[in-house]
């Protein structure tokens, strides 16, 4: 499986819907074709130096002004509300 992201250009709505694991995409509106490539394409992500492990998520960091593909989230402020 590989994976994608895609770019809506402004004003355009995209409907996503997954199931099973598998992500749909639909639109009616679209005044251009919608543009489907791989996260590790994209200028600002970076999907190689923590590779691609399952259970990542995409984490910003200042540091290097990059999405950041991993595993630990060490910088998260998690509110779980008053118990």
């Amino acid at each position: 499986m590989t994976d994608t992201v895609v770019v809506v250009q402004p004003d355009e709505s995209l409907n996503v819907a997954v199931s099973e694991g598998v992500i749909t995409l639909a639109s009616t509106n679209l005044s251009t074709p919608a543009v489907v490539e791989s996260l590790d394409s994209v200028a600002d992500v970076d999907t190689i130096t923590n590779g691609k492990i399952n259970g990542s998520v995409l984490v910003y960091r200042t540091t290097t002004n990059k999405w950041t593909s991993t595993t630990i989230l060490d910088a998260q402020d998690v509110t779980g509300g008053q118990y």
